[in-house]
């Protein structure tokens, strides 16, 4: 039987946060913190699907040294990274490693274990929380609004409702409260990632503590240890490359992965008849109404970056961090929506500084929708949801 925490009784809440990640955790650990009470936490799962595993650089630990669970985070021993090997513009690798940093090194996460290390570190601080929920629709109610819920762990599913005095977004790049408030993803494109993960088959001694980036003339490769032995890897591409390419095929993948020589020599790979290879949309977008009366849009579901940026989960939890100082008094609206837009605003940039970085196959379609996405691929995400 799945895990499933009640609402105890309880259908009315200061903040409703839908969304158990690292932005919506965050908050409600920042919350808690400030002594807000009589808040829960609204996750669709319970921690047991794929999830992409992720690296974090050393500079998330101050982060979770402001939520107070730093300690508790290094105690629960994730796989040190030491930085990242690229071949990005050039045949030669470059590296970025955290040799000099003051913070030591980054980390390699299990992102099942990392998000719900976050979700008991919130209930023990008196959060309440909902697994195996979907948030359905909100009808606003005075000052807040009524929340339509499913329980989705086991049939017949049930429906229940709550009140929440404030309702936080941190449904990731589906953005769904906010999308349902009128609000519409801009600056909108996707890349899509196809993924998989392997068992390793003796020492990666050439890449080991490193995340691995590879640029080809189709995509590029994102490769990285895991704490539970295995080895993702990850090709990410745009939709009309992947479906061209047959690469939700398996067999495809592996010989596009067998034809990039500087990452398939690296690893040796197990494969078997039970690897699959995994579809996930990696969008960048910016809402264009970030919040509203009584709620509030964070992490992805505000704003979604290429994974190229590295910056997702430090994102997704400084934001959190942020709308609970929002909630608390500490900022005001307009200073946490221009800040939003702002950095969006500077990553889009950056963004297309590193992709034009890369002039090694000037005929290939991937790269020139990716180098010039402003004129050719705007707006492909809204126009795919």
């Amino acid at each position: 039987m799945r895990e499933h925490y009640s609402l105890h009784k309880k259908s009315h809440y200061k903040v409703a946060i839908i969304g158990g990640g690292p932005a919506g955790c965050a908050c409600a650990l920042a919350l808690a913190q400030a002594g807000l009470t009589e808040n829960i936490i609204i996750e669709a799962s319970d921690y047991s699907q794929f999830r992409i595993g992720e690296s974090i650089p050393p500079e998330a630990l101050k982060l979770l040294q402001t939520l107070n669970v730093d300690r508790a985070f290094l105690q629960d021993k994730h796989l040190p990274c030491y930085g990242t090997r690229s071949f990005w513009g050039d045949n030669r690798p470059g590296y970025n490693d955290t040799a000099i940093n003051p913070f030591g090194n980054g980390w390699h996460l299990d992102r099942n274990r990392f998000d719900k290390f976050l979700l008991e570190q919130a209930k023990d601080r008196g959060v309440s929380v909902l697994l195996n929920t979907r948030f359905v629709t909100a009808a606003a109610d005075g000052d807040g609004y009524v929340l339509n819920l499913k329980n989705i762990a086991e049939p017949p599913q049930t429906s229940q409702q709550l009140r929440a005095d404030f309702v936080i977004d941190a449904t990731g790049v589906r953005s769904s409260f906010a999308r349902q408030q009128g609000s519409r993803q801009q600056q909108a494109f996707s890349l899509v990632a196809m993924v998989a993960r392997f068992r390793h088959e003796g020492k990666i001694s050439e890449t080991y503590g490193l995340t691995h980036i590879d640029a080809t003339a189709h995509g590029w490769w994102y490769s990285a240890q895991l704490p539970d032995n295995n080895l993702l890897v990850a090709f990410y591409s745009d939709p009309v490359t992947v479906k061209n390419l047959g690469l939700k095929r398996t067999e495809r993948w592996m010989e596009l992965l067998s034809s990039s020589p500087n990452s398939a020599h690296l690893f040796p790979l197990a494969c078997n008849s039970n690897t699959q290879v995994m579809a996930f949309s990696a969008p960048s977008f910016c809402l264009d109404q970030l919040s509203g009366g009584s709620w509030l849009a964070i992490g992805d579901a505000a704003s979604s970056w290429d994974p190229i940026a590295s910056q997702g989960i430090v994102k997704a939890i400084s934001s959190g961090i942020s709308a609970a100082k929002f909630l608390t008094g500490a900022l005001n609206k307009q200073q946490l929506t221009g800040s939003v837009q702002q950095t969006h605003q500077r990553y889009m940039a950056l963004r297309e500084q590193f992709y034009r970085l890369e002039q090694r196959w000037p005929e290939s379609s991937f790269w020139q929708r990716q180098q010039h996405w402003h004129e050719t691929e705007s707006n492909i995400f809204n126009r795919s949801t």
